[in-house]
């Protein structure tokens, strides 16, 4: 249990982390832009996650695999899909459509 709550307050923190990486890096419009794209149907964006999610734990499997850390790969594969978690946080716009640029009312 103890192992359990390690990692998943190193998980917290990766995806906080990768939240302000990624809304510091890409520009507010290209955020909006992708947000748009991805969840233009809320289907597709269940069937993406599932693709990226199994493409990510099969891949860090495998690698785990061949480099013989395969026990690690209920740590590594969680933390690779933070990092993606904290990318798709940071894409959800921040304010709406009729939200003023600069400071508000």
């Amino acid at each position: 249990m103890r192992n359990f709550l390690i990692s998943a307050a190193v998980n917290l923190v990766l995806i906080i982390i990768s939240y302000i990486f990624f809304k510091n890096i890409i520009s507010g419009p290209t955020r909006h832009r992708i947000y748009e794209k991805i969840f233009s149907s809320f289907a597709k964006f269940v069937i993406y996650l599932f693709i990226v999610s199994v493409a990510v734990t099969g891949i860090s499997a495998l690698a785990l695999y061949k480099t013989h850390y395969i026990a690690y790969v209920n740590v590594v594969a969680p933390a690779l899909l933070s990092l993606f978690v904290g990318f798709i946080i940071s894409t959800v716009p921040t304010r709406g459509a009729g939200d003023k640029e600069k400071g508000g009312k």
